[in-house]
């Protein structure tokens, strides 16, 4: 497995070899000779400054990571337009390396802030914009680099709800791209992001698309990490078809080829839930104590809500009713006071199973109700409240069933764009 600073330089250390290889090959022409000149035929001199160019970007791009965190700080401790300004005029900050450490960052501060993470991809983009082509591996390099950060820019925006500007950056991502095209992991990244979005739009079959191209490219790249997401995020665009037996059979392959903790979590928590749904109760069971040290290990309030809920569902699915309205009452209202309302509508929707199974309709419409105040005051989605008001006045109709149930959650997840997925 790379480590952190490896992925990061990634791109350009294949952008650099490219741009290493094209140059041997140059010299390597001989008087308007087709096709190059045998290895044995190049000179020393020629390979002794191939060696001590690529020495020299080694040593460039790792002096320049390591000055990458000091040099984010500086700009973004400046007023928003004085950064772009910094970027223009200052060359400490015109570098492919800069650009690739704060899309790294922007990765990571998607789901939790992604406001910050447009910020932080609109940076990125701005800085490639100003960087020297020759200092990269060249302007097709650049061009791949500025659309992974406009794909990035997107992403930010469908977490944020803003599905049709997301949209718009995703198709200004694939004009760049065009001029790029050099390097295969970024484009797979793009798919892997704007997948996400065709999935949250219902475009399932182009989202699947996306994720079989994304794949292949991985597979190719010997990227079991980005391989498994992509595996995760199609079981993602199952699970949203309500097809539990495709969810549970991507979850399967990917587990194998996850390092990462967190990612490894999410893969877990994903496949008990889709278990526990589909009648497997005792397997999601016997997954969960055997994840529960990881759950524990990710101390945030989200991951906790998500534990909670995962707890709910098997208690639930095993007949133990009171344990299970108790476990999803706080995994709702958490989920909900936490900002992830389509999650807490869900999780909700799960409590209102539990009392309804119980023939509690009072119950059920004490649950409604609060649950609608709680969204309410928490500015949840109001494809959510809609969902939660049909169970409500199916139940004072004395209407209340699965189907209704069923109704409301498909409410919910047509429009969910923040859940239980790792994108």
């Amino acid at each position: 497995m790379e480590r952190p600073h490896e992925r990061s330089a990634g791109a350009l250390a294949r952008a650099l070899a490219r741009k290493i290889g094209q140059e041997l090959n140059e010299q390597r022409d001989t008087g308007g000779e087709a096709g190059p000149v045998p290895d044995a035929e190049l000179d020393s001199g020629t390979l002794d400054r191939s060696i001590e160019l690529a020495l020299s970007c080694a040593t460039r791009v790792r002096e320049e990571r390591d000055a990458a965190p000091a040099l984010l700080a500086e700009l973004l401790a400046l007023p928003g337009l004085d950064r772009e300004t910094a970027v223009v005029v200052n060359p400490r900050y015109q570098s492919y390396t800069l650009a690739s450490y704060i899309l790294e960052r922007c990765e990571k501060a998607v789901f939790h802030d992604p406001a910050m993470s447009r910020e932080l991809a609109h940076l990125a983009r701005a800085i490639a914009s100003q960087t020297d082509p020759r200092s990269c591996g060249g302007a097709a390099a650049l061009a791949d680099l500025e659309a992974y950060a406009l794909g990035m820019e997107g992403n930010a925006l469908r977490v944020a709800g803003s599905l049709r500007d997301a949209l718009m950056s995703f198709m200004q991502a694939r004009e760049i791209q065009e001029k790029g095209g050099a390097d295969p992991d970024l484009a797979a990244r793009i798919d892997l992001m704007e997948a996400s979005l065709r999935r949250d739009i219902r475009q399932f079959g182009t989202a699947l698309t996306l994720l079989d191209r994304a794949a292949e490219t991985f597979a190719s790249l010997r990227d079991n990490e980005q391989t498994a997401r992509a595996m995760i995020n199609r079981a993602n665009v199952y699970l949203v078809q309500r097809d539990l037996d495709g969810a549970i059979a991507n979850l399967r392959k990917a587990l194998p080829l996850v390092q990462d903790s967190w990612l490894g979590l999410c893969v877990r928590h994903n496949l008990i839930s889709a278990l526990a749904e589909c009648g497997k109760a005792r397997e999601a069971a016997d997954l969960y104590e055997q994840s529960r040290n990881l759950y524990l290990h990710f101390s945030d309030p989200l991951t906790n809500s998500r534990r909670l809920w995962a707890e709910g569902l098997i208690a639930r699915e095993l007949g133990d009713l009171n344990t299970a309205a108790s476990l999803l009452s706080a995994a709702s209202e958490r989920l909900a006071e936490q900002g992830y309302g389509f999650d807490a509508a869900l999780a909700g929707l799960d409590l209102v199973a539990v009392h309804a199974k119980q023939g509690q309709t009072n119950e059920v419409l004490r649950v409604a109700s609060h649950l609608l105040r709680l969204f309410q005051m928490h500015n949840v989605q109001p494809e959510a409240l809609a969902a939660l008001r049909m169970v409500q006045e199916a139940t004072e109709r004395k209407a209340l069933d699965r189907a209704v149930l069923a109704q409301a959650a498909e409410i919910v997840r047509a429009n969910q764009i923040r859940g239980t997925s790792t994108d």
